[in-house]
C-alpha cells in the first residue's frame, strides 16, 4: 500500500510520457465501453490517483534478469545434448527427454519474454505514444462511420503534468443517416421470389440507423434462407450490399444483390434422395446389417438403439429440400441424447445423366460413446471457519434398454462445519451421506406421450435418493422419489437452449427424524418455538412443482444476459383427492410456495461487468395447516445468500435470538421464514490473468406470515419491512480457472435490523480480523462458482 502512493516517473527517459488517462466525452448515443475497446495504446489504470499496477511491474522488474534466463536456457540445452547422450540409442527414452527439457525451456522463454510473476501481475508503463494515439482516432472514426455517424467530428485534447499525460477524446456524433429505400437486384428468379416471400424478416428496416453489424447480419439471414431451402451450393460470396449516400441528407438507399454463379445459369436446387444413419464405427469388409424406417436407412454393425427412438431426432427426409437448418437440428438432438461421443452429416451429389434434377445422399455417422463412464469429485467446504472435506462418486451407464435411456448411480459423503448449540464460539462437525439413482427417457413416458414436444429434445426422469444427516442437535434422514418431464427451447433453432421447462407431477419425500437423538439444547429450542417443532416431526411431504428457467448467459457469465427462474410447488393435494398417505403415524403437509429469482449480467468492456439480483418467495400452509416441512422454509444468509451472516442465521424480521441464561445475543440456532427479498449488485472487475475482482453489496431479509410469539419482531408489515432490510458488503477475489471458480468473498454488516440496544448501523465495528476469530460482524465465504 506504501508503493501505491504516487505515480513513479523516475525511471522515465528525458522525453518518455506516462499515458495514464484516455477519456471519452460528448458521446449521446454510443456508449463509452465500445470507444474503449477501441484505444490502440492503453493507459495505465489510476486508482486513487496512483497506478498500483505499474508500481507492482517496476517491483517485479528489479528481480528481472534475462541475461541469467538465457544462461539458464543455454544450461537445459546442453543438458539435452548430456542426457541423450547418456540415453544411446533408447528413442523412447530420448522422446521423454527432450519434451521434458523443452517444456522447461519453454518456460524459461516465456519469463523472459513476459517477465516474472510480478511482472505480469502488473502492468508495464504505457509510455505515450502520439502514432497510436492517431490510430485510435483513426479506429474511432471508423468505428462511428460503421454506425451510421458519417457526419461526425473527433478531436483530441492533450493536457501534461508532471510526465503524466491526460487525452480527452472530444466527440460529436452529429446526426446518423438512416436507411430510406431498399431495392432487390437479383437476376435468378426463383431465388427474387424466395427472397420476397421473406422480406418481413428482414433485418434492415426504414427509418433505422445505419449500421454494418445489420447488414452482416442481412448477409447471413439471406444465405441461411437459400441454404435452408435447397440451395446447397449456395456461398454467401454471391450476396453483396451497395450503400448509396450521395445527394441524400442523412439517409441511406440500400441495394440487395445476389449474382449468379460463375458458370452461368441459374442457382441449382437440391432434393435429399437417400438417408443413411450409421451407429458404430467402421469396420472394413465386414457389412452392415440395414433396417429401413420411415424412408431411412439405419445402418450398424450391431443395432445397439432404438431406430423409433432415433427417428425422432431425425430433421432430414427423403425427397424435402436440402437444408442446413435441419442438418444442425439434427446434429443438437442427437448430441442432447449424450449417447454419442460426437456425430456429423456429410451429403453426396447423385449423379445420373438420365436425370437432370439435383439430388443429394445424406450420411449421418454418430460414433458411440463409452456405455459407463465414472466421475470422482473431492472437494472442500469451508462454512463457519472450519474446512470440511467431501467427496462424491457417479457412475453413468449409457443407452441401458437401447432406447438411449442413462442410468446415473452416485453416492456422496462429507463433513460441514456448524456453530455449536451450546457455545457461540465453538463449532462442531456435520456429517453427511447419501445416494441418489436416476433414469431418464428421451421421450415424454405418459398416455399418449411419446410424440409429445418432440420439438423440444423432451426427457423423462425417474429419480429416486437418500440423505443422511448427523448433527450435534440431531439426526435425521430423508427419502425421495420424483417423476420429471423435462424439455426446453431455443430463441431460433441455431442457437443454444435459453428456457427450459421441468414439470414434476409426482414428488414423495419421507422424513424420519429420531427423536432419540435430540440434543437437551435442541429440545429446549423446540419448546420455545412450538410451530418450529412441529415442522421437525417425522413426516411425509408429496407434492408437485414446476420449473422454469431462462437463461441467455454462458457458463463464463461473459454476456450482456438475462436470468430468470421461478419455482412453483403445492404440497399435500392427495388429501384433497381423497388419497390417505399416513403411514406409521407420520405427519403430512399441505402447502403453496413460489420462488421467483432475476439476475441481469450488464458488460461494462475491458472485463469489467455490472451485476445484479433479485430474489423473492413466498411458502404458505394452506387448508386449514398451520406449519411447513422444515424443508419448505426459507433462509437467509451464506455464501449465496447474504455473505456478511452466517448460513442460515439472517432474521427474522428484526428478530434477536437472546439466551435467556446469559442474556447476549445467540445466533447459533437456523432461522426459518415464510417470506423472503433478497437483492445483490456487483461490480466485478479482472485484476490480472485469470484473478478477478469484486465489490458488492447484499440487502435482504427472510420474515414469517403471521406473528410468531416466541419470536417477536418476526413478521412482515407492509409498512415496516423495508426497516427491516438487512445490508452487507464487501469485496471478493474470484480466481477463474478456465473450468472452475473459485471464490472468497470477505463480507461485514452495515445494517442488522435485529442490532441489540437499538444499535443497528453498525459498520463501525468492522475489524479485518473478524474474517478469521469468531466474530460474527464479519464473514468470509470461500465458494465454488459465482455467488449469481
Amino acid at each position: 500500500m506504501f508503493y501505491t502512493g504516487c505515480v513513479p516517473t523516475k525511471d522515465l527517459g528525458e522525453d518518455d510520457k506516462l499515458l495514464v488517462q484516455i477519456k471519452p466525452q460528448g458521446l449521446k448515443y454510443i456508449e463509452e465501453a465500445t470507444i474503449e475497446n477501441l484505444y490502440q495504446q492503453e493507459p495505465n489504470r489510476l486508482f486513487l490517483g496512483s497506478t498500483p499496477y505499474l508500481v507492482v511491474y517496476n517491483i517485479g522488474k528489479n528481480f528481472y534478469n534475462p541475461p541469467k534466463i538465457d544462461a539458464r536456457i543455454k544450461e537445459q540445452e546442453a543438458k539435452i545434448r548430456e542426457k541423450v547422450q547418456q540415453a544411446g540409442n533408447d528413442t523412447i527414452k530420448i522422446r521423454k527427454i527432450r519434451n521434458r527439457i523443452n517444456n522447461r525451456i519453454d518456460r524459461l522463454q516465456e519469463k523472459k519474454e513476459e517477465g516474472n510473476f510480478l511482472m505480469k501481475l502488473g502492468e508495464p508503463p504505457a509510455i505515450y505514444d502520439s502514432t497510436l494515439m492517431l490510430q485510435t482516432l483513426d479506429q474511432v472514426s471508423i468505428y462511428l462511420n460503421s454506425r451510421g455517424y458519417f457526419k461526425h467530428s473527433i478531436a483530441m485534447d492533450k493536457k501534461e503534468k508532471n510526465k503524466l499525460v491526460h487525452v480527452t477524446l472530444n466527440i460529436n456524433e452529429n446526426e446518423p443517416y438512416r436507411y430510406n429505400q431498399f431495392v432487390l437486384a437479383i437476376q435468378d428468379t426463383a431465388v427474387l421470389s424466395l427472397v420476397r416471400a421473406n422480406s418481413h424478416r428482414s433485418l434492415l428496416k426504414l427509418n433505422d440507423i445505419y449500421n454494418e453489424d445489420n447488414l452482416t447480419e442481412e448477409r447471413t439471414r439471406l444465405y441461411e434462407l437459400l441454404r435452408n431451402n435447397g440451395y446447397y451450393d449456395f456461398a454467401r460470396a454471391y450476396i453483396e450490399f451497395d450503400v448509396d449516400t450521395l445527394g441524400r441528407k442523412n439517409a441511406a438507399k440500400v441495394t440487395t444483390i445476389i449474382q449468379n454463379p460463375e458458370t452461368g445459369g441459374n442457382h441449382p436446387v437440391y432434393t435429399i434422395n437417400k438417408v443413411y444413419f450409421k451407429t458404430d464405427s467402421d469396420r472394413f469388409g465386414i457389412p452392415r446389417d440395414t433396417i429401413k424406417y420411415n424412408n431411412i436407412n439405419y445402418v450398424a454393425y450391431n443395432q445397439k438403439y432404438s431406430y423409433k427412438i432415433l427417428d425422432k431426432k431425425v430433421d432430414i427426409a427423403p425427397g424435402a429440400h436440402y437444408s442446413m437448418l435441419y442438418s444442425a437440428t439434427t446434429q443438437r438432438k442427437l448430441a442432447e441424447l449424450d449417447v454419442f461421443q460426437f456425430n456429423n452429416i456429410l451429403y453426396n451429389k447423385v449423379i445420373d445423366p438420365a436425370d437432370s434434377t439435383y439430388k443429394l445422399n445424406a450420411f449421418i455417422n454418430a460414433l458411440p460413446s463409452k456405455r459407463f463412464q465414472e466421475t470422482t469429485e473431492l472437494g472442500l467446504n469451508y462454512t463457519e471457519r472450519t474446512p470440511g472435506p467431501f467427496s462424491s462418486i457417479r457412475l453413468r451407464v449409457r443407452n441401458v434398454f437401447g432406447g438411449a435411456e442413462n442410468l446415473d448411480l452416485g453416492i456422496r459423503g462429507g463433513f460441514e462445519g456448524q456453530i455449536s448449540l451450546t457455545n457461540e464460539q465453538e463449532t462442531v462437525m456435520i456429517k453427511e451421506f447419501g445416494g441418489d439413482m436416476s433414469l431418464t427417457f428421451p421421450v415424454i413416458i405418459a398416455p399418449g406421450g411419446r410424440n409429445l414436444l418432440s420439438k423440444y429434445s423432451p426427457r423423462t426422469r425417474i429419480y429416486t435418493g437418500f440423505t443422511n444427516v448427523d448433527r450435534q442437535e440431531y439426526k435425521r434422514s430423508s427419502y425421495e422419489l420424483s417423476l420429471d418431464y423435462i424439455w426446453q427451447k431455443a430463441r431460433t433453432p441455431m442457437q443454444a437452449p435459453t428456457l427450459q421447462y421441468i414439470f414434476s407431477p409426482l414428488n414423495l419425500a419421507i422424513i424420519e427424524a429420531d427423536t432419540n437423538t435430540f440434543s437437551a439444547d435442541f429440545q429446549e429450542e423446540l419448546l420455545r418455538y412450538r410451530s418450529f417443532a412441529e415442522s421437525f416431526r417425522s413426516g411425509i411431504i408429496s407434492y408437485m412443482l414446476f420449473n422454469i428457467t431462462y437463461n441467455t448467459n454462458d457458463f463464463a457469465q461473459t454476456r450482456n444476459a438475462r436470468f430468470f427462474r421461478t419455482i412453483a410447488e403445492v404440497g399435500g393435494l392427495t388429501k384433497e383427492l381423497g388419497l390417505n398417505l399416513d403411514i406409521n403415524d407420520l405427519q403430512t403437509f399441505q402447502y403453496a410456495k413460489i420462488n421467483p429469482d432475476y439476475r441481469r449480467y450488464i458488460p461494462l468492456g475491458n472485463k469489467r461487468y455490472f451485476v445484479y439480483r433479485i430474489n423473492s418467495g413466498i411458502a404458505s400452509p394452506i387448508f386449514n395447516e398451520s406449519v411447513l416441512p422444515y424443508e419448505k422454509y426459507f433462509f437467509a444468509g451464506g455464501t449465496n445468500s447474504m455473505r456478511a451472516w452466517q448460513f442460515r442465521r439472517l432474521g427474522p424480521g428484526s428478530y434477536a435470538n437472546i439466551n435467556p441464561e446469559t442474556g447476549e445475543r445467540d445466533d447459533s440456532a437456523e432461522q426459518p421464514g415464510e417470506i423472503l427479498f433478497e437483492t445483490s449488485a456487483e461490480y466485478r472487475f479482472n485484476i490480472f490473468s485469470f484473478l478477478n475482482g469484486a465489490l458488492f453489496v447484499d440487502a435482504g431479509n427472510i420474515w414469517m406470515l403471521n406473528q410468531d410469539t416466541a419470536r417477536p419482531g418476526s413478521s412482515f408489515q407492509l409498512d415496516t419491512f423495508y426497516k427491516e432490510l438487512a445490508v452487507g458488503t464487501g469485496f471478493g477475489l474470484r480466481f477463474d480457472m478456465a473450468v472452475l471458480v473459485l471464490r472468497f468473498d470477505f463480507a461485514t454488516k452495515v445494517y442488522d435490523p435485529a442490532g441489540i440496544n437499538g444499535k443497528k448501523f453498525v459498520l463501525g465495528d468492522f475489524r479485518f480480523s473478524d474474517f478469521f476469530n469468531g466474530n460474527t460482524q464479519s464473514n468470509l465465504n470461500i465458494g465454488i462458482g459465482y455467488p449469481f
